[in-house]
């Protein structure tokens, strides 16, 4: 009996099923991932913060983003200047000329210290620490961690209490503290990455008054200690990013650090800090003209005109509690220099390679943001 040829309407229907089972599987397959998907986006906290890892091309993270002006926004009612204080780079003297002359109402860690009996306030206030001062603090810890967490459970920002945050922590406290409506407006002194260090070294020598205190550094040299005892490299990239003192960054992280601090920080310079005051007292609607500022601009750089070595004071946030160990002459200390091309300042430029860098470009941005601070005073002075 001869073979029969396969049926062409058979084959087809075969080829029409397989067709068919391998759509419905793709279709499956499409679903359970778009539902899978769309599942965890409901798990994030923030769905906007998702939709802009998607559709956003900003460079910046989600915290620096949503949460803080950008140095070309005009201010507004609605922000809260806060203070990055790097150590050893003039913070205490701004939280002094702000809070002690000028007068104004500061965030920081003094205003939870238990002896103010403070620290267990379930709302906010703002009040006067000491008698016969006219300082005001508000009554959480913008310093650490748990403070900050319950400086933004308690509203800091939209309170409006604070006339200006100070604090150590600045990738913490801007993810924290403020919000797309109630932004953070960011200002930091920067310093020469070695000199900072220098100081450090010699200063916690000395600082009893200090947490970090390490009278063991006095039998060290500088070389020994930043080759064998120093863990603090890099602290300025790793601090604008949230990494741990111990955590490695390299070349991408710098470049984030950079877009931030260029996007976001109004900077200021240790050894500029004069043209610094004025330029943020501007940003700050603080009249530079007005007889209270002139004479707390003169007690702390001289008349105008007069060249005044500055006593930059640098109580580190540990001993901040404390008026008397917070003395100018205690806390502004003599030290060696180190000489560019020294082994010493070889070794602490290579291990604070990336700082060295974002220094570089903050010393660049400086010269940039005079423009733009020059229009902001354009601008106060046609809207006045």
């Amino acid at each position: 009996m001869p073979r029969q040829s396969p049926d062409p309407s058979l084959k087809y229907r075969i080829t029409l099923a397989t067709i068919l089972l391998l759509t419905l599987h793709s279709i499956t397959t499409t679903n359970n991932s778009l539902f899978v998907r769309r599942r965890s986006l409901r798990s994030l906290p923030d769905i906007r913060e998702a939709r802009y890892l998607h559709e956003t091309d900003s460079t910046l993270p989600p915290w620096a983003h949503f949460n803080l002006k950008s140095v070309h926004s005009r201010p507004d009612e609605t922000e809260t200047p806060i203070f990055w204080h790097i150590p050893k780079c003039g913070g205490t003297t701004a939280k002094r000329f702000y809070g002690d002359c000028l007068h104004l109402t500061l965030a920081n860690r003094l205003g939870a210290s238990p002896k103010f009996g403070h620290d267990q306030d379930t709302s906010l206030i703002a009040f006067e620490p000491f008698a016969g001062s006219s300082q005001k603090l508000v009554n959480v810890d913008t310093t650490t961690e748990s403070g900050i967490l319950r400086a933004a459970q308690l509203g800091l920002a939209e309170s409006n209490l604070a006339d200006m945050i100070f604090t150590s922590d600045i990738n913490f406290a801007s993810k924290h503290l403020f919000t797309r409506l109630n932004k953070g407006r960011v200002f930091a002194f920067f310093r020469h990455p070695i000199d900072r260090l220098v100081s450090k070294f010699y200063y916690l020598q000395t600082a009893t008054w200090e947490n970090t205190y390490r009278p063991e550094w006095k039998e060290l040299s500088l070389l020994e200690w930043a080759t064998d005892h120093n863990v603090d490299e890099n602290h300025m990239v790793k601090k604008i990013l949230g990494k741990k003192l111990n955590d490695k960054v390299d070349i991408s992280d710098l470049i984030l650090a950079k877009e931030i601090v260029r996007h976001k920080f109004f900077v200021g310079k240790m050894d500029e800090m004069e043209e610094s005051i004025v330029r943020f007292n501007i940003v700050l609607g603080v009249n530079n003209d007005s007889t209270e500022v002139r004479q707390c601009m003169k007690e702390y750089f001289g008349d105008e005109g007069e060249k005044v070595e500055v006593a930059v004071t640098d109580v580190e946030e540990e001993g901040e509690g404390d008026r008397a160990k917070a003395d100018d002459k205690k806390n502004s200390h003599a030290h060696p220099k180190v000489q560019e091309g020294s082994p010493e300042w070889e070794l602490l430029a290579e291990r604070n390679s990336l700082d060295m860098i974002l220094y570089n470009y903050v010393q660049l941005l400086f010269n940039q943001q005079k423009n733009i601070i020059e229009g902001f005073r354009e601008w106060k002075t046609a809207v006045e």
